[in-house]
C-alpha cells in the first residue's frame, strides 16, 4: 500500500511539470489557466523563487531553496489554494494543494515549485472550491517525486 501511494504521489508531481497527455494541452496551457481562479497569497509567490532543475536522464528534480523560503520552515502558516487528491476517494488526509484551478485530473497545475504537499490532522472532505490550509510549513527533499514543501498537522477551512 505504501509504494502504491509513493507510485501515485510520484505520478501527480511528476505530471505537474508535464503537459496533460490526455487532455492534449498545448503550449497555451499556462496562458489560459491565468484566466481561471488562483489563489493570489503572497506565500506562492516566496516559494516560486525556489529553483528547481530536472535531471532528465536520471528523473530527479532538485531544488534550490532561496533564504526568504527556508525562513519559513517551521512556521505555522496558511496557504489558499486548490486540492488535488491524491486518490478517487471523497476524502482523506494527504493531498496537494496548488495556486491554480485543476483542469485536468490526470494533469496537476503548475510546476513543482507552485505545489505543496499536505498533511492533515483529521481527514477532510475533498472540494473542487479554493480553500484555506494552514500547518506548520516544512521543506522535504522529494527529487524523485518533485516536491519540495510541505504542510504538517494541517487543518482546512
Amino acid at each position: 500500500m505504501k509504494r502504491l501511494a509513493k507510485i501515485v504521489l510520484g505520478t501527480a508531481a511528476l505530471l505537474a511539470t508535464m503537459p496533460c497527455a490526455v487532455a492534449q494541452q498545448g503550449p497555451g496551457e499556462r496562458e489560459a489557466q491565468a484566466h481561471l481562479p488562483q489563489a493570489r497569497s503572497p506565500l506562492w509567490g516566496i516559494l516560486r523563487m525556489t529553483r528547481i532543475t530536472v535531471d532528465d536522464a536520471r528523473g530527479l528534480f532538485t531544488a534550490s531553496h532561496p533564504p526568504a523560503v527556508r525562513a519559513l520552515v517551521g512556521k505555522t502558516l496558511t496557504f489558499t489554494g486548490f486540492i488535488m487528491p491524491l486518490n478517487a476517494a471523497a476524502s482523506g488526509n494527504h493531498f496537494l494543494l496548488s495556486k491554480y484551478t485543476p483542469v485536468c485530473p490526470f494533469c496537476p497545475p503548475g510546476e513543482p515549485n507552485e505545489v505543496v504537499e499536505v498533511h492533515t490532522a483529521q481527514p477532510i472532505v475533498y472540494s473542487d472550491k479554493m480553500v484555506n490550509v494552514t500547518g506548520k510549513f516544512g521543506l522535504e527533499n522529494n527529487g524523485d517525486n518533485g516536491l519540495f514543501f510541505q504542510l504538517a498537522s494541517a487543518s482546512v477551512r
